[in-house]
């Protein structure tokens, strides 16, 4: 079997187990899915070299029923549909974006992002797609994650050094910088660029 696979099986197995462990009521059944959990950890090491220390941190989760991550992104033309992109501290390029708060709302995390990572004030106006991330992105990724690509209005702002970005800069659309494309991909920020000449547009979803 694919390492692959065992990590799916892995990762649904803990799942399973979280959410009962969550609404058992019996402390027999719940220690029964803590056993399942730790049996889960110990798959995911299988033929991989992943160790139990960084299964236990892969499959750590909330409390509860197992949902995906939710990931937004503030994708903002200019009048001539040069798109503005955020370089990380690896090198690449990104709209800005990153994990929505648990206290926030899509829109609200898109304004956030927009200012912490290119010093943006951004005006959520479309939301262009919901994708899946492990479909689109990094089909072997850990987690699963819904990506938000949101349209905003540039309402003014100025980049400042920050922990997470080094540079905010506008892009022809024909002339792209490298991308990280876990994060985006080029046929995404097309998808937005199409949202964004529609006079009308019907959200894109997996």
């Amino acid at each position: 079997m694919e390492n692959k696979r065992l990590s799916e099986i892995a990762h649904e197995i803990a799942a399973i187990a979280t959410a009962g462990k969550w609404y058992a009521k019996n402390k027999f059944d719940i220690e029964h899915y803590e056993n399942i959990l730790k049996l889960s950890r110990e798959l995911l090491t299988i033929g991989t070299d992943i160790t139990p220390e960084k299964a236990e941190e892969l499959l750590e989760g909330n409390d509860g029923y197992q949902t995906p991550k939710v990931e937004t992104r503030a994708v903002i033309f200019n009048e001539n549909e040069e798109v503005l992109l955020v370089k990380d501290f690896d090198g690449k390029w990104n709209p800005p974006g990153g994990w929505c708060e648990f206290n926030l709302p899509i829109g609200a995390n898109t304004v956030k992002e927009a200012f912490e990572e290119a010093g943006i004030k951004a005006e959520p106006y479309r939301l262009a797609a919901v994708l899946d991330h492990r479909k689109n992105n990094n089909p072997n990724s850990m987690f699963s994650a819904c990506k938000c690509f949101i349209l905003c209005r540039d309402l003014g702002g100025e980049f400042v050094p920050n922990i997470e970005t080094t540079e905010a800069r506008y892009f022809p659309m024909d002339s792209l910088p490298e991308l990280n494309t876990r994060k985006c991909n080029p046929a995404q920020l097309e998808l937005c660029l199409k949202a964004f000449r529609a006079e009308t547009w019907e959200t894109v979803f997996d």
